[in-house]
C-alpha cells in the first residue's frame, strides 16, 4: 500500500523508541467507525480499531494480534504504534476528534503523558483533536497514577473518554473524582434496552453524566429501537452497525465528504 500524505509508514516505530520483534506490524491497520450525533445525521467522532489486513492461520483477528504481542513482550511496542498511527491519520480530518484505545495497563506508565505530549507536537495533530479512551476497570486498578497522567494530558489539551462504563463496578463517588469528558456506555447495557433494570440504568447514567458536564456516547447500537431510546435518554452520541461499521481511512473521508455536500430543499 503505498504511503499517503497523513498516513503513517508501515511499522514506524522509531518514535515509540522499542524494537519491533517480529514483522506482524506490516500485517496490520487501523480502521475507524464512526461516532454519529444524536439524531444520526452527522459524524461527530471516529474511534480508531485495530484490524489485520490479511489474515493468516495464527493471526486470523484482533483478538489473535493481542494473544500475540501479549506472548512477545510486544504491547508496548503496539500502543505506541497505534497512537501514532491515529494520529497521522487524524492529519486527514481536520476538526474531528479521533478516539485511541490503549492497553490497560499503559496508563499507568508514567512516561505516557510525556510522550503523547511530544507525539502530537512531531506529527502536527492538535492535542484536543484526540481523545483517549480508557477502560473503567484499569483505571480502578491504579487510580492515582491514572489520575497523574489523565491530568498532564487534559492540561496539554487531549480529551478522556472512560469507555465500557458500567462493567468495572466503580462507584459514584470514583466517577465524580474521575476528571474525564466523556462516558462511553457499554454495549452490554444497550443490549439490554427493553429490560426494566438495564433501561434504568442508563437513564441513570446519562442522568448523572450530565449533571456533572460529562458527554456521553452509546457504543454497540445495533437497532433502530435502541437509537431511539438512548436518543430519549439523553446520549449525546451513537455507535454501531445501525448507523456505520468501522471503515478504513479512505471510506472514512469519503463519508465525511458526502455530508458535507449541500442536500436538495
Amino acid at each position: 500500500m503505498p504511503k499517503q500524505p497523513g498516513m503513517a509508514p508501515k511499522h514506524d516505530n522509531r518514535n515509540a523508541g522499542f524494537p519491533v520483534q517480529d514483522g506482524i506490524f506490516d500485517n496490520l491497520t487501523l480502521h475507524y467507525q464512526p461516532q454519529m450525533t444524536a439524531d444520526g445525521k452527522m459524524v461527530a467522532a471516529a474511534e480508531a480499531l485495530l484490524r489485520v489486513l490479511q489474515p493468516t492461520e495464527t493471526l486470523r483477528n484482533t483478538a489473535d494480534v493481542l494473544a500475540h504481542v501479549e506472548e512477545t513482550g510486544q504491547v508496548a511496542v503496539l500502543d505506541w504504534w497505534i497512537a501514532e498511527r491515529a494520529c497521522r491519520d487524524a492529519l486527514r480530518w481536520p476538526g474531528l476528534s479521533i478516539g485511541i484505545n490503549l492497553s490497560a495497563g499503559r496508563f499507568r506508565d508514567p512516561e505516557l503523558a510525556p510522550r503523547l505530549i511530544e507525539m502530537v507536537k512531531a506529527v502536527g495533530v492538535p492535542a484536543k483533536q484526540i481523545e483517549l479512551e480508557v477502560v473503567e476497570s484499569s483505571y480502578i486498578e491504579d487510580f492515582e497514577a491514572a489520575n497523574r497522567n489523565i491530568n498532564q494530558l487534559r492540561a496539554a489539551g487531549f480529551r478522556i473518554a472512560l469507555d465500557d462504563f458500567g462493567t468495572g463496578f466503580s462507584s459514584l463517588t470514583y466517577l465524580l473524582k474521575m476528571p474525564v469528558d466523556k462516558l462511553k456506555i457499554d454495549k452490554s447495557f444497550v443490549d439490554g434496552l427493553g429490560e426494566i433494570k438495564s433501561t434504568a440504568i442508563v437513564h441513570a447514567v446519562v442522568a448523572l453524566a450530565r449533571a456533572v458536564g460529562l458527554k456521553i456516547t452509546a457504543e454497540g447500537i445495533e437497532s433502530e429501537d435502541q437509537w431511539r431510546m438512548l436518543k430519549l435518554a439523553g446520549c449525546h452520541y451513537m455507535q454501531g452497525w445501525y448507523f456505520h461499521k468501522a471503515m478504513d481511512p479512505e471510506a472514512l473521508t469519503a463519508l465525511l465528504a458526502e455530508q458535507r455536500i449541500p442536500k436538495p430543499l
